[in-house]
């Protein structure tokens, strides 16, 4: 049976449905920091997991793979390493250098978490043409929309008690 080391090193060699094909039925991939970029930052389940990494590995980091991999915990059934990617993004068309940290958590020679966290402003690179400018416009137009419109009557009130 796989370790939790020997799994996460496949995970990192693999390709995108090599990857998945390593997580239990109910293992789970999260990079909880995505949600900050409006991404949903957990997938359960190796097809959901597979689609996750299809989109990373084919459009967004196309023919991406990591380097500078270092193990830093490895016992059974638990890893943790940090791997990077200097690629450019398949959807803003700018080189990215992302390094990401991952802790594995294995039982019967499946993954059962891989939580990884990253840089979510190099991510913000390589999601949007803008980049965290792009997000910090999305938040304030989604805020705008939220605020409730004030009538010209209610408008016209307010200035006229304030005078």
């Amino acid at each position: 049976m796989k370790t939790a080391k020997e799994l996460l090193l496949a995970y990192i060699d693999g390709t995108a449905s090599e990857s998945a094909a390593l997580f239990a039925d109910k293992g789970a991939l999260e990079l909880p920091y995505l949600a900050d970029l409006g991404v949903e930052p957990r997938y359960e389940g190796p097809k959901n997991i597979g689609a996750f990494l299809t989109f990373l590995h084919e459009q967004m980091y196309p023919g991406f793979k990591f380097v500078d991999v270092k193990i830093y915990i490895d016992t059974p059934d638990q890893a943790f390493g940090e791997y990077t990617i200097h690629q450019k993004s398949g959807i803003s068309g700018k080189d990215v250098h992302q390094r990401f940290f991952g802790h594995c958590t294995s039982a019967n020679g499946k993954i059962v978490l891989l939580r990884e966290a990253l840089n979510v402003l190099a991510a913000a690179d390589g999601m949007f043409p803008g980049g965290v400018a792009d997000i910090i416009q999305k938040r304030a137009a989604a805020d705008l929309a939220r605020r409730p419109s004030i009538s010209d009557e209610a408008r016209g009130s307010a200035v006229k008690r304030s005078v």
